[in-house]
């Protein structure tokens, strides 16, 4: 594997920064529904968007790794 170029860091940090915004959207919305099955199902989403952010964690970590 080689070291992420500039152009793929940048989108590799949006893409943190989406993921991150997903996460508190979800949180945000489990605090104002009123259905439990809703709930449950925000609560999904926050898994599968904190394994998208914890992937690409360690991407950069991988890069990092390599870049030194």
């Amino acid at each position: 594997m080689q070291a992420l170029t500039n152009k793929e860091l940048n989108y590799v940090s949006d893409l943190l920064g989406a993921e991150d915004l997903l996460i508190r959207n979800c949180q945000q919305a489990i605090q104002e529904v009123q259905q439990d099955d809703f709930r449950t199902y925000l609560r999904h989403v926050i898994t599968q968007h904190q394994r998208r952010h914890e992937d690409l964690l360690q991407v950069l970590q991988q890069h990092v790794a390599m870049a030194q």
